[in-house]
């Protein structure tokens, strides 16, 4: 899964910062949608989670929509209506059994009205540590300011044409860096400056370096949860499946913020530099 909000949202969580409620503005709810039940299935999990482990039922029942303490509110015709959030405050009266958690999502945010966005309000104004809840929407303005100012807002886009981010030639580079600082252990800071910084061009280059970099690591995080085998491209970083996962999750993070940092940091060598230093073992 290459998507930066499922990467922030189970960082928040490690670090014991996840919120009460999420708005997600997003071009794509049903990725979206599936974004957010596979962060709950890992959140919920009893043991170390991994995808299609069936060590345990929480899986089957988040993908069968049998989870009792998952709930997902649909607009009923133009708005969601009063009576749908009474309905799951009924439900979540009572602890989940199967789950950590009491979960809601809605999808179509902005068709609460004011009569349900009101009755929303007491999840919202008196979270209560067991219940989440995510707010899906295709435009965060449309949403009703009570709910909107009691969310954290995350941005969930989606490329609609995923090979732009992928280019062949900064692919091999990407791969050869994480290759010679992870495996070779070379002098990193000379290896940026000797090889790596005459062939980056401009900021684009970095980023697409980086952007690569990122789907690597992404990549072997998730065949590590999987208990999969990479891909022939990406066969040569396999010695990273056996580092820790909160070590990739690490690297995940610290190349998210660097990328971030990109948009105005125009100190090349000093972007590439900062990688290596906080990247550490």
């Amino acid at each position: 899964m290459d998507n930066k909000v499922f990467f922030e949202l189970v960082h928040s969580y490690r670090e014991n910062k996840l919120a009460h409620a999420f708005l997600l503005e997003t071009n794509n709810p049903e990725k979206c949608y599936n974004m957010i039940r596979q962060f709950l299935k890992l959140i919920n999990c009893p043991k170390e989670y991994k995808e299609n482990c069936h060590d345990c039922n929480l899986c089957h029942l988040i993908d069968t929509f049998s989870l009792p303490s998952l709930i997902t509110i649909y607009p009923d015709g133009i708005n969601i209506k009063k009576e749908q959030i009474l309905d799951l405050k009924k439900a979540f009266q009572t602890k989940p059994v199967f789950s950590k958690y009491n979960m809601y999502i809605i999808m179509g945010a902005e068709n609460l009205n004011a009569s349900s966005a009101n009755t929303m309000l007491k999840f919202l104004e008196e979270p209560e540590d067991n219940i989440l809840g995510f707010f899906i929407t295709n435009n965060k303005e449309n949403v009703i300011d009570t709910i909107k100012s009691r969310c954290q807002i995350l941005l969930d886009y989606y490329e609609t044409n995923s090979s732009s981010l992928i280019n062949d030639d900064y692919y091999d580079i990407a791969i050869n860096y994480i290759v010679e600082l992870e495996s070779v252990k070379i002098e990193a800071l000379l290896y940026n400056k000797d090889v790596l910084l005459p062939i980056i061009k401009d900021k684009n280059t970095l980023i697409l370096i980086f952007k690569n970099m990122l789907f690597i690591y992404q990549n072997v995080y998730f065949s590590k949860l999987n208990y999969e085998k990479l891909n022939d491209k990406n066969d040569k970083v396999a010695f990273l499946l056996k580092k820790d996962s909160n070590y990739l999750l690490k690297k995940i993070e610290l190349i998210l913020k660097l990328l971030d940092e990109l948009n105005y940091n125009l100190n090349l060598s000093l972007v590439i530099d900062r990688f290596v230093l906080e990247s550490g073992d």
